[in-house]
């Protein structure tokens, strides 16, 4: 069943027949469902279906941090959202094979924090059980007061974002872990900046896992 939300000539929002309406941005859609392929997929198309599986999968945790890190490519009026940017950078860039033909996202080709800024240097990168210490190269952004954007992903699982307003001029950090990641024995770091300013950012940095 679909609804109408502005009258008869308005947009929709549901099925009709083989049509699904939804809003993304801001924006009706429109489009058709797939049909029903009942016919054993061939080796090609079990690849990309495997392709697509795990792209999901290391996206699902961090939905809301790609949201954030994605926002500058995916503004309001953007027909593409951030998550689907970020699908199709891991799908150009980020997807690496086993020796079986199994898909899975390299974590070090990926990025979460997208934008024009200039990276950080990241000289060191160390994790006891409760805390996690992080140095880069300050001397780089003389008279720019960028807050650090830090993220530890616990691949698959969930995610930690740092939220203490920590400056790039600032050199190091150290980051109190949340208390149920200090049992997690990897954890990806991923490392960007952020202009409060204006709102730009860095590309991320993978940092390492710890």
């Amino acid at each position: 069943m679909a609804i109408l939300k502005g009258g008869i000539n308005g947009p929709f929002s549901g099925k009709v027949g083989s049509i699904v309406g939804y809003e993304l941005n801001g924006q009706a859609i429109i489009r058709g469902l797939p049909n029903n392929v009942k016919r054993k997929p061939s080796p090609l198309a079990l690849i990309n279906r495997n392709r697509m599986k795990a792209v999901s999968k290391f996206l699902a945790p961090i939905n809301e941090i790609i949201k954030l890190g994605y926002k500058n490519l995916a503004p309001p009026e953007s027909r593409i959202g951030a998550f689907q940017k970020a699908q199709s950078h891991i799908f150009k860039t980020a997807l690496d094979y086993t020796e079986d033909t199994i898909p899975y996202v390299n974590p070090e080709k990926a990025l979460i924090f997208r934008g024009d800024l200039q990276i950080p240097i990241i000289t060191s990168l160390n994790r006891n059980k409760d805390n996690l210490t992080i140095a880069w190269e300050s001397q780089r952004y003389q008279d720019k007061h960028y807050n650090i954007l830090l993220l530890a992903y616990d691949i698959e699982n969930e995610a930690s974002i740092y939220s203490g307003g920590a400056t790039i001029n600032n050199g190091q950090l150290e980051w109190q872990l949340p208390k149920h990641f200090k049992e997690i024995e990897q954890l990806h770091i991923y490392m960007g900046v952020l202009d409060v300013f204006t709102g730009a950012m860095s590309d991320s940095v993978y940092a390492g896992c710890v």
